[in-house]
Parts: C-alpha cells; sequence; structure tokens
C-alpha cells in the first residue's frame, strides 16, 4: 500500500488565543506518520482508537474494568489489555500499576478471554508481551515474607514493611475464556547475591555476580528506602530472533535482559538454554553502581519506563529504545534514548572483567531543547515508527507527541479525559493524586499503520473529538502533496491579518473558525494570491481546500 505525503495547513492568528488551549489536537503537519493511536486514559474505564485529527474513531467503552495499565492490538483487531475490578483493594500487594487479570476484547467490546493471576501472595502489574506462538509474557509481583527475605540475605534494618514484593515471569497459554496454563516461569529470587551475611542464602561479593541482584542494594531517593516494592518492574518486551525478555526496573534505574529458551527448571538455575546461563542476567544497563561495579557518576538512566527493542525495517533496527524519566536526577528532565549493546555475537553481551556493560553513549537522544520543558517523572514510553518518527507519550502530563528522527515535533495531542470527566479544550487540567500529578495521565499509547491487519473491514472513516469545543473542530488539512504542487507556501504564519498563498492556482479555499463555522471562502485565480483576514475576530482557524468540486480537506463528523 503506498503511502502519500501530507500536508497541514492552519491560519493561527492570535499567539494569545492558542495559548489558552489545554486539551486535544495542538499540532499536525505533513511529516506524520500515518496511522491510528491505541490509547487508554487511567482515570476512565474507557480505551480508545483515534486518528491523527484527534478524533476517535473507534472505542471500547467502560464495563467496570479499570486498566492495569498496557493495552495492546492483536493482529485480528482484538483489545489485549491488562486490568484489574477494583477488588484487589485487600490485597498485601499494593503499589503503583497493580493489576489481577488479563482480558481480550473483540472490536465489538465483548470480553473473550478474561484470565485472573491474582491472590494474597501473587499479583500481576504493569505490562504484558504476545509471543510469536499466540502466548502471553506477564509481569506479576510475588509476596515475600520477613522469614523469606532474611533467609535471602536481605539486612532485616532494611525491611522497611517487614516483606518485600519479588518479580517473577510468567509465560500464559491461553487455553478457554478464563483459563490459561502457565508454560514457562522465571522467578527473581533464584537470582540473588548478597554480601551481608555469611550464614544467610546468596552470600558472595557483588561486583563478582553482575548476573546475579544485590538484595540489599537500596535507591535511598525513595520515599521510605527499604519498602516492599524493591524492584518494580514497568515493561516487558521480546526479542524473537535472540528469544530474549527485556525488563525494565524503575527502582533500580536498570534494564535487564534474560534468556527465554531456558525450560522453567533451567529459568531457575544459573545454566542451560542458549545463552549457557540459565535464568540469570544476561545483560542489564542503566545504572552499574546497583552490582558494584560503579558509582552515581556513571549512572545513564533514572527511573526509566518502556525499554523496548526496535523492530526490524526501523530506523536503529536491533537497539533499544528506553523512556528515560529522569526522577533522581539533579535536574528532572524526560528524555528517548537509544541505544546499541555490544554483542560478541547475536545475544552475547560484551562485559569486560571488573567493568560495567556498555555502552557509554547513545545511538539516539530526544529531550527538549530547553532540557526541563518535557518531564514526566512517571509511566511514560516510546516507540519507533517505520518512517523513521518516534511517538512519544509523556505520560504524567496526558501529552502524546512525534518528533521526526532530526527531533522536530510534527504532532501534538493532550488527553481531555480526566479524574473529574471530559472537559473542554480550555479547561485547567485538574490535578490528582493529592495534587503529585496531573489528573489525565496515559500510561503509554502505540500508533498502527493505517493497513493493519487489525483494522482490515472496520469502518475508521468517521470520528469525533473527545474534548468539547475542540479549537481544531476542522482537522482535516491532509492531502496528498502529488495533488499539489510541492512549492506550496501559505505566509506569515501566525499573521496578523494578511497571508499569501502561491502555487495554488485554481483550488477554492474555505476558512472555518475554531467553533467549525465556515466564516470565508475564496477561489485562488492566479500563482499568488492574498487573503485578508484583518475582519475576522482573533482564533485558530483551519483552512480547507477544493478542487474541481472535490473536497480535498475533510472534517470528520459523527451525528
Amino acid at each position: 500500500m503506498q503511502t502519500l505525503k501530507k500536508l497541514t495547513i492552519l491560519l493561527l492568528l492570535p499567539l494569545s488565543v492558542f495559548s489558552q488551549q489545554t486539551t486535544g489536537l495542538f499540532q499536525y503537519d505533513w511529516q506524520t506518520e500515518d496511522g491510528y493511536i491505541l490509547w487508554g486514559p487511567i482515570f476512565s474505564r474507557n480505551q480508545f482508537v483515534m486518528n491523527n485529527c484527534g478524533e476517535i474513531v473507534h472505542a471500547w467503552i467502560g464495563d467496570g474494568i479499570t486498566l492495569g495499565n498496557s493495552i495492546y492490538l492483536l493482529e485480528d483487531g482484538t483489545l489485549l489489555r491488562c486490568a484489574k475490578a477494583d477488588t484487589a483493594v485487600s490485597s498485601p500487594i499494593g503499589a503503583g500499576g497493580g493489576g489481577e487479570r488479563i482480558q481480550m476484547v473483540d472490536w465489538g467490546g465483548n470480553v473473550t478471554w478474561d484470565f485472573i493471576y491474582y491472590d494474597m501472595d501473587k499479583r500481576l502489574h504493569h505490562d504484558i508481551e504476545v509471543l510469536p506462538n499466540g502466548n502471553i509474557l506477564a509481569i506479576a509481583w510475588v509476596l515475600m515474607n520477613q522469614a523469606d527475605c532474611i533467609q535471602a540475605g536481605r539486612n532485616p534494618s532494611i525491611l522497611a514493611h517487614g516483606n518485600l514484593f519479588s518479580e517473577r515471569i510468567i509465560e500464559i497459554e491461553p487455553t478457554g475464556p478464563t483459563s490459561g496454563n502457565i508454560v514457562w516461569q522465571w522467578d527473581l529470587w533464584d537470582h540473588l547475591v548478597q554480601d551481608f551475611d555469611i550464614t544467610k542464602d546468596n552470600f558472595g561479593v557483588v561486583s563478582d555476580h553482575p548476573e546475579l541482584l544485590d538484595l540489599n542494594w537500596l535507591n535511598l531517593n525513595l520515599d521510605v528506602p527499604g519498602e516492599s516494592d524493591f524492584i518494580h518492574l514497568n515493561s516487558i518486551d521480546y526479542n524473537a530472533d535472540l528469544d530474549q525478555i527485556m525488563l525494565s526496573s524503575q527502582v533500580l534505574s536498570e534494564i535487564w535482559i534474560i534468556d527465554h529458551s531456558t525450560s522453567t527448571q533451567e529459568a531457575a538455575g544459573h545454566t542451560g538454554g542458549t545463552y549457557g546461563k540459565g535464568g540469570d542476567f544476561l545483560y542489564r544497563w542503566g545504572n552499574p553502581q546497583v552490582y558494584g561495579r560503579g558509582d552515581e557518576t556513571d549512572q545513564m538512566l533514572w527511573r526509566q519506563h518502556d525499554a523496548n527493542w526496535i523492530s526490524d525495517g526501523l530506523a536503529d533496527a536491533g537497539s533499544i529504545m528506553i523512556y528515560n524519566n529522569g526522577l533522581d536526577r539533579a535536574v528532572s528532565f524526560s528524555e528517548v534514548d537509544v541505544i546499541t549493546p555490544t554483542q560478541s555475537s547475536p545475544g552475547v553481551y560484551e562485559l569486560g572483567s571488573g567493568a560495567a556493560f556498555g555502552p557509554t553513549d547513545k545511538t539516539w537522544n530526544y529531550h527538549a531543547p530547553d532540557s526541563v520543558s518535557f518531564y514526566s517523572y512517571f509511566i511514560s514510553g516510546a516507540r519507533r515508527l517505520p518512517s523513521g518518527n518516534t511517538l512519544i507519550c509523556e505520560g504524567e502530563k496526558g501529552r502524546m507527541f512525534e518528533v521526526t528522527y532530526t527531533g522536530e515535533k510534527v504532532w501534538e495531542y493532550v488527553n481531555p479525559a480526566t479524574v473529574n470527566g471530559i472537559i473542554s479544550s480550555t479547561d485547567p487540567i485538574p490535578s490528582a493524586g493529592g495534587g503529585a500529578f496531573q489528573g489525565n495521565i496515559v500510561f503509554r499509547a502505540e500508533k498502527y499503520p493505517v493497513d493493519f491487519s487489525g483494522f482490515a473491514g472496520r469502518d475508521l472513516s468517521t470520528g469525533v473529538q473527545l474534548e468539547s469545543n475542540p479549537i481544531l473542530a476542522n482537522c482535516s488539512g491532509i492531502v496528498g502533496i502529488d495533488d499539489f504542487n510541492s512549492d506550496l507556501s501559505i505566509y506569515p504564519n501566525p499573521t496578523t491579518g494578511v497571508v499569501t498563498v502561491e502555487n495554488l492556482n485554481g483550488a477554492r479555499l474555505l476558512i472555518y473558525n475554531a467553533v467549525g463555522q465556515l466564516v470565508m471562502q475564496q477561489t485562488v485565480l492566479s500563482d499568488q494570491f492574498s487573503l485578508d483576514l484583518s475582519s475576522q475576530s482573533q482564533g485558530v482557524y483551519a483552512l480547507d481546500i477544493e478542487r474541481n468540486g472535490e473536497r480535498l480537506f475533510r472534517k470528520l463528523m459523527v451525528q
């Protein structure tokens, strides 16, 4: 399927009015990747498919289920989601991102699979990953009591709540509407080292064992150092070529890679599998002080999220993309990093004697020009797109935006579905979490191409903005570049009244105000044409173009 480049033309008259916009679509230009964005507001029970104009073209409407964070689309258009039914309030395993179930929901909103992995000793959380065979990898907390922790070598003085939440990865084979077989399992508790108590399990020299986790390393920046949620995995990804799993530990500011080719028995030990190391870490990166091979000056990650391998065929394929949140950094700002680990052979990561895992430099990086205006201290994610663009979700602000490979922002949208309900495009965004974060947070966003198999036979031609009084009510300025001379120019923008249009001879221009009213129409009869907008009130306007009676800029509407 051939994808045409696209062009957006907006006449932004007063910056003062534009600055009052709080939600909805802020930007869309021709470099934006074709496709549809899947996302779900944390404080809503709905999940959405949205076009580039910020219009919802499909929704799974709330059915009593709250997200338990990640959502994805399967190849047949089924929604796969982490979920909870708000019944886990009495669980002793309580931390951000907790869930209890994984669901598949068909395009019509029918739950076709509802798998629960939750009791007083274990609890699903944060993220899932679909394998090529249709099985699903999931992250779960496992409750370790005080006796378990001390026997494993935990210093009793840093057991703030008398227990710890260890981490488990399970592979689930769906077998029925509510059932599934656990066909593979990995437990972090099998891969520990400690240098606190020689009489307890796992005693050794931490720096001699980068393949193991130091049970007593503390992040002193936590509100309660030694709290139970001492790892806090927040993402899982799978590399089919290497048969490896990547995990992200928010508390430790590290990513880990483990071998999936092992049996469950091998995964509990230190030998076996394709790479010969059982379930030990094959690679770790971000904070080498955690394994005694560096200090704070060597730290590269700060409470990161969404570590994912970049797929084949994309820019920087095979490298790892990470949303580097920036929490605990001296100056708080977020960035998106791409790193390329050195491998002596595929899946075998180089590590010098006494050294930390590399690299020390980044293959690609995005941060705001001023470094500080782009910042989400928690949640969030980033994904590379086929064009080389990157879709970024600045989760704490409910903001999704897209940048080119060179870092130019080409698309931006802010979630209007808040803790207080859906707000208008100019309403202030409420706070939540006792004022700790905005009330329109979004865990992550995924973008699917227009020819994605899950969209086959689906009607995505019409949609509507969530926010009332949408600023870009007539955003449909999307035309094939081949329809116009590539020298098309409209300037100045912003304007004080008069706009010059070049190389659009023969087209009909229609100008709409921010509430969708047609305020001017004009036929262009020369290669250079001037539009006088000085009689119009200050506001944001959208420009539609017609040629030969065909509306090339088209507003998608739902009656």
